[in-house]
Formats: structure tokens, sequence, C-alpha cells
């Protein structure tokens, strides 16, 4: 069985520590199966969420092709200089590429400009949450109001939570809630939320346990059991944009 190696002396041109452009031989083989680093995940998660492909980061950042699906698969140590163009390719900051902030809460910085708000229609907000997600769940409790991130999807325009049996959410499955999801860019000074009303149940009919189970699709990240399903049939659905004007 034969192993594709990189000489010592190419991995270094090529990892951009020597030169700027990062552009391994033709002869490139990966030396190992793919061990993504912190700077691969952040890197191939912000060309995700721009929905760029990797030919046109690398050739917005100056790089070959080969280098970025280098930089995406290993732990790579790109030049100052190649780390601006990557941040610059994919419209954030080397800070944010690097981690930078990672530790703390979502907006703690200022926008670079006066605030604009945008009020959101129905239909856009529908869209922002439409592929699920982290979102925070608000009911009513004896000792005051509770507030708890669960992960959800959206299912026939309504929103599913997959919760613990006994958990807080179970608890508070069959009455008047508040969902709200948000996201920001910090990078970009700007961000949305979206708020929803409605009434919430837990799922337990046969046939639309059925359908939730199979088009919901949600892993929450804490694991263990979860089986108990609850949806929130939307009375209202509102959402804001801010951007740095």
């Amino acid at each position: 069985m034969s192993v594709s190696y990189v000489p010592r002396q190419e991995l270094k041109r090529s990892s951009g520590l020597d030169g700027d452009d990062g552009s391994p031989p033709s002869e490139w083989g990966w030396p190992s199966p793919p061990d993504p680093g912190d700077l691969s995940k952040r890197v191939a998660r912000r060309r995700a969420e721009l929905h760029l492909s990797q030919a046109q980061v690398a050739a917005r950042a100056e790089v070959s092709l080969r280098y970025l699906e280098y930089v995406e698969r290993y732990p790579a140590r790109p030049s100052a200089a190649v780390l601006r163009r990557l941040a610059a390719a994919l419209q954030t900051t080397p800070s944010a590429l690097l981690g930078g902030g990672s530790q703390e809460p979502p907006g703690y910085g200022r926008l670079d400009g006066p605030p604009v708000v945008t009020k959101l229609v129905p239909a856009e907000c529908h869209r922002l949450i439409a592929p699920g997600g982290i979102g925070r769940i608000a009911f009513c409790t004896t000792s005051g109001p509770a507030v708890l991130p669960v992960s959800f999807a959206v299912v026939a325009g309504t929103i599913v939570i997959r919760t613990a049996e006994g958990s807080a959410v179970d608890g508070h499955a069959d009455e008047q809630v508040a969902f709200e999801v948000d996201h920001l860019d910090q990078a970009l000074s700007q961000g949305w939320s979206v708020l929803v009303r409605g009434r919430a149940h837990r799922v337990a009919h046969p046939a639309e346990l059925k359908v939730v189970r199979g088009d919901a699709g949600i892993w929450p990240w804490p694991g263990g059991e979860r089986d108990c399903y609850v949806r929130i049939i939307p009375d209202t659905i509102t959402g804001r944009r801010v951007e740095s004007g």
C-alpha cells in the first residue's frame, strides 16, 4: 500500500509560511486523513454562511484552490498576509478567523456606525429561521419568567423543539410561549432577530409524531435521551434587522 506524502520543504512553502501565494505543487498529495483545526472549521463555516465555493474564495484571496482545500482540511498556519486576504475574501477579520472573542457573549462590541433598524415582514422572518438551529423559548413559571436555549426545526411553518421528558420545556409544553431566534455578524456589524408568539403543545398523536420525527431532524447539542417533541403554532411572527449605517 502506497502512502502519499509531502516533503518538509514543500509542506512549509504550501502552508503559507513562505511567500504569500500558498500555492502547492501539482503533485501535492494529502499526507494523512483530514484533521481540521479551529482555523479550518472557521474558514469552512464562514464560506458556507456566504454561500461561496472553494474556488470563489481561493480566487478572492489570491491563493490556489489546492491550498484552500488544505486550510479547510488540516491545522494550517498561513502567513499574516495570506490570513488577511482570506479574511477579506470571507468578509470578516483575521481575529475572527483565529477565534478572537469566541468566549465573549455575542454583540459585546459596538457597531462601526449609527445603527439602521429595519422591520422584517413575516415572509422574511420565516425565511431566516427556516434552516433551524438554536433558539430561545420563553414561558412563565411559578417563580417568574424563564428563557431557555433549545435546538429547533421548522416543520410546515411551525416551530418544533426536541426535549427530554420531565424537563422544564416539557413541563410548560401546553401553554402560551414566546420563541426567539437571532444572528449576529460582528465582522460586518449587522444582525437580525425574529420573535414568534403562539400556543405550544406536546406532540402526542401518533400521526403527527411520525411526521415530526421524519421531518424535524433535530440533534440537540447536550445529547442524551430527548424523545419529547414540543410544537409551537405561531400566532404572530415579527422581526428586525440592525445594520451599521
